[in-house]
């Protein structure tokens, strides 16, 4: 059980009074000091300490001492990467499967870590367990690296006596969820880096490239066509004034960020990210492909419909489809079927109602769900495909057209020139 700081006045002297106590929560704490006669002033969960077995502080627990004598800076969290989770994950199935005990599991496996914060995570989770905690709940301590789903799964086959079998489901799950949040990245990052090459290319020209035939220009005394003139304006005041344009570039993004982790902002930008020409398609696809695995993972496991729910529109990603499925489970509490709110909107379309509509009348809802994910997960590889392959020559004739409208304004002037001495 986890251990809470407290800080406290006796009823007795009203003297303060600090220390420490173990309790299964905060609520379970504050009960333990009233009936002490103590009125709290302060209550929080105590920091752990982050240093591990053999490891001797120098400064602090900022530069450390490790048991073969070598001295380390420690920066950071140092939480485990998704790679480390899957690793865990498949040798505990393997180890618990095999008879091993979960206690002794959880100790082999907690020093062969390579992640510091994985190994200090599993060490506070193998304390709490062999302090008689259920394994469960002793992940909801860090809740960072263990999701709602993986605990409800862990939970699920605790209580089925299947923890080897849920823990090689949770695999699978995370592999794929890894694979859909790389497609979402590729969709997302491919633009981003091309209009960033598209504005290097830009202050190149307009740095560099325009000021040389600016000079030029004036040394001939001529009036230069419009087009050449605005264009060499502009040179002109990006070269005086670039970092205030960078800045604000800057602080619009900035602003731009802020806005969008507002509640109101992130449901317009997830409302219209949606409907985005190409690549809102493709984020419709991956969000149910995302939906039919997490839900198909939870029902195997022994999950319950609405608790699954409750999972999926936590870990949805987006808050226009979080909504969605909130109302789905509004539904269901209202006695409705699985597909009668899933066909609301336009989100799910009609192949996959009626698939779950068919898993729902024979009872293997589950096994529907997960048909359907394996079918989209082949549909998001090729519309990912097809989105870059699209944006792709979009781009490069986007900044190709930047750049041919700059030449072609330094380029007029020569043209008028030659026609003159014609």
């Amino acid at each position: 059980m986890p251990d809470f700081s407290y800080s406290a006045r006796a009823a007795k002297d009203s003297k303060i009074r600090t220390g420490k106590i173990t309790a299964a929560n905060k609520s379970e704490a504050k009960a333990f000091l009233k009936k002490r006669g103590l009125r709290i002033v302060a209550l929080s969960a105590a920091r752990k300490s982050q240093l591990l077995e053999g490891e001797i502080p120098i400064i602090g627990e900022f530069l450390i001492k490790d048991e073969k004598a070598n001295y380390k800076f420690i920066l950071g969290s140092q939480d485990p990467k998704p790679r480390d989770l899957i690793i865990f994950t498949k040798q505990l199935a393997t180890m618990v499967g095999s008879g091993v005990p979960l206690i002794q599991s959880l100790g082999i496996l907690q020093k062969q870590q390579p992640s510091r914060g994985f190994r200090r995570a599993l060490r506070d989770i193998l304390q709490t367990v062999e302090n008689g905690s259920t394994y469960s709940s002793s992940l909801t301590l860090y809740p960072h690296i263990f999701d709602s789903l993986y605990i409800a799964m862990v939970e699920a086959g605790e209580a089925s006596g299947n923890l080897d079998i849920i823990l090689k489901k949770l695999v699978t799950y995370i592999e794929k969820a890894e694979k859909i949040k790389s497609q979402v990245k590729s969709a997302l990052a491919y633009p981003v880096i091309v209009l960033c090459i598209a504005i290097l290319v830009v202050s190149g020209l307009l740095k560099f490239v325009v000021p040389v035939f600016a000079k030029q220009f004036a040394e001939t005394g001529r009036k230069l066509p419009g087009l050449t003139q605005m264009v060499v304006d502009f040179s002109d005041f990006f070269q005086e004034y670039w970092y205030y344009i960078f800045g604000g570039m800057g602080l619009f993004l900035w602003l731009f960020t802020q806005w969008k982790n507002t509640v109101s902002g992130r449901m317009i930008f997830d409302k219209y990210i949606l409907k985005a020409p190409i690549i809102g398609d493709v984020l419709k696809k991956i969000a149910v492909g995302r939906f039919c695995s997490t839900m198909a993972s939870m029902l195997s496991s022994g999950v319950n419909l609405l608790q699954a729910l409750s999972i999926c529109a936590a870990s949805a990603g987006n808050k226009v489809i979080e909504t969605f499925v909130i109302n789905v489970k509004s539904g269901l509490e209202k006695g409705q079927n699985f597909s009668t709110p899933l066909s609301e909107g336009d989100l799910f379309p009609m192949m996959v109602i009626s698939m779950v509509e068919v898993g729902e009348s024979t009872g293997s809802l589950d096994e529907m769900l997960t048909k359907v994910a394996e079918l989209y997960e082949e549909e998001v590889d090729l519309a990912v495909k097809t989105m870059l392959s699209m944006i792709e020559p979009i781009m490069i004739v986007f900044i190709g057209g930047i750049v041919s409208f700059v030449v072609i304004a330094m380029y007029l002037p020569v043209f008028d020139m030659a026609g003159g001495v014609e």
